[in-house]
């Protein structure tokens, strides 16, 4: 199984998954994981620079246009079959599901953690998105 999780340091799970610097990849095999790359995010329209808050008193709620797609992120991330986060949109959560792409909501700050407890099977979802989407 491959694990992607959206972090800006390479340590730590980022806030928002469209505004994250990159994806750390691991791959879980036999009871084990490994990390195996850091992707760059060139995929999202964050980081592309393209969604802005409509106002500043929004903090980062983004105003996204109607033809926002997520294609690029999708196609960077389709060998993976799970996603750790703390927070994306519903649009997100459903592109990721359409692609068979299983989304982990959690707490832990520090992605060895999360990654850790999924091994050992004891990583339970949060069920929601930390980062003020829905």
């Amino acid at each position: 199984m491959r694990i992607a999780i959206p972090s800006d340091d390479e340590i730590t799970i980022a806030g928002h998954t469209g505004r994250t610097r990159g994806f750390v990849i691991y791959d879980l095999a036999e009871g084990a994981a490994s990390r195996i790359e850091y992707r760059e995010n060139s995929y999202t329209q964050h980081a592309q620079g393209n969604c802005t808050s409509e106002s500043p008193s929004q903090g980062h709620q983004p105003h996204h246009q109607h033809n926002h797609s997520h294609d690029g992120l999708l196609g960077a991330l389709n060998d993976c079959q799970v996603m750790i986060a703390h927070g994306m949109g519903p649009r997100l959560v459903a592109d990721l599901a359409s692609r068979n792409i299983r989304v982990i909501f959690c707490d832990d700050a520090k992605i060895e953690d999360a990654v850790n407890k999924l091994v050992a099977g004891s990583l339970v979802s949060t069920g929601k998105s930390c980062c003020g989407h829905g």
